[in-house]
């Protein structure tokens, strides 16, 4: 063995050694990835001759196992862990784009989040595109501070899916709120709406038959400005033999207060007309609502932010978004759980997660996917390997001693 090849082999050991050494350092860091060296040989040709002499070893590139860190509870609504492949996207304020699987995030003074170093986490706000999201010039900062207050929004529309009894023959005016319409044969029943200022009030929407197949339906606002109804509307519904709703399914009520309510739709998709059944409402819905203070929000699997109001509705807030890159072994690692994309990487590529896509896990954390038992297993044979080349310099230079000593 030449003096350079043990000289090369106590070097490169000690590199192994290093690289072992920070990785079992960082067993405990959330979302750092393992690396390890690619060892080739060395060989050196004569000019002289044909022969090939070992030269030793080298390091060719250190790589990065990008292997998922196990998923571990933590309970804090901040705490996101990565499903599969991809990494958070964050800025610093200078707008310089960093990568980490670390999900340790914190609301700021400005309510933007933030990772432990203060680098802005990016995604999208509330008036997000999905057509966007693989325009990475596109994300943003994720901030919450516009989404603090609904705005109040007035009803404009109402669902209603009603059971009609085919077998009713009189009209009695009840008051049939509570849906249960099993010994009336009149239907009618409240519902709140809310106007534009953010007040509820009530319609009444009653039903009453007006010959085989055909029922009248009528709209009347309890609140009136000189005893005129703010909203009073009829329309027709019409059935066929086998009870389904053949005339138009949705109308628009014009109301003659246009200051205090918007105009509103009334949808009757799913009501029929049945026999031997009792008449009832079997579901119904408005859009309107007034306005709330943001209370809490949650971190959806996909990657939604759903805020939580003081007025009970829950709206989507914005999107996180993460990077992946076709290479990401060639990512450049830096301090702080943090990678920087090289030319090697490629361009990273933005994703989100759709509607049934599972890519982030809240109140959780990725742990570093360091196996002790590997790293200890790797550190006695870089220790090994390192004594037996210094086995082999000491032969070498024993030999070279000797060489020089000769008389």
């Amino acid at each position: 063995m030449s003096t350079m090849g043990a000289v090369s082999g106590l070097l490169i050991n000690s590199d192994y050694i290093d690289i072992i050494s920070n990785n079992i350092a960082n067993a405990s860091t959330i979302g750092y990835k393992s690396s390890k060296p690619i060892f080739f040989d060395m060989f050196s040709h004569s000019f002289y001759s044909n022969t090939t002499n070992g030269y030793g070893v080298e390091i060719l590139n250190v790589i990065q196992n990008f292997n998922n860190g196990m998923l571990v509870q933590t309970g804090r609504d901040l705490d996101l862990g990565i499903v599969k492949d991809g990494f958070f996207r964050v800025i610093d304020a200078e707008g310089n784009v960093h990568y980490t699987r670390d999900g340790q995030f914190f609301l700021d003074k400005n309510q933007n989040i933030v990772n432990t170093q203060g680098l802005y986490l990016t995604g999208k706000n509330k008036s997000y595109s999905q057509n966007n999201f693989n325009n990475g010039s596109s994300t943003e900062a994720i901030n919450l501070k516009n989404a603090y207050i609904l705005n109040k929004k007035p009803t404009s529309i109402i669902t209603l899916k009603a059971i009609l009894n085919r077998n009713t023959n009189t009209i009695k005016n009840i008051d049939s709120s509570s849906n249960d319409f099993s010994n009336s044969e009149d239907y009618a029943t409240h519902i709140g709406i809310y106007n534009k200022d953010g007040e509820k009030d009530q319609i009444t929407i009653s039903f009453k038959k007006q010959n085989k197949n055909t029922w009248k339906v009528y709209v009347k606002s309890d609140h009136s400005n000189n005893h005129i109804k703010d909203i009073n509307d009829s329309f027709d519904l019409k059935f066929n033999s086998d009870g389904e709703l053949i005339s138009n399914k949705s109308f628009h009520i014009q109301s003659k207060n246009l200051e205090k309510y918007e105009n509103i739709t009334l949808d009757f998709n799913g009501t029929i007309e049945k026999s031997d059944i009792d008449s009832s409402f079997e579901e119904y819905s408005q859009d309107g609502y007034p306005q709330g203070f943001l209370q809490t929000f949650n971190v959806s699997s996909n990657g939604e932010i759903i805020a939580k109001y003081s007025n009970q509705k829950q709206q989507t807030i914005g999107q996180i978004l993460l990077s992946k890159f076709i290479n990401p072994e060639k990512l450049q690692p830096e301090s702080g759980n943090l990678w920087s994309a090289t030319s090697e990487s490629g361009s990273e590529i933005i994703t989100s997660g759709d509607q049934d896509s599972e890519i982030l896990n809240a109140k959780t954390l990725e742990a570093s996917n360091v196996d002790l038992n590997k790293e200890l297993i790797n550190m006695i044979i870089a220790q090994r390997n390192y004594q037996s080349n210094a086995q082999s310099f000491k032969t070498e230079d024993k030999i070279i001693n000797t060489l020089i000593n000769l008389k």
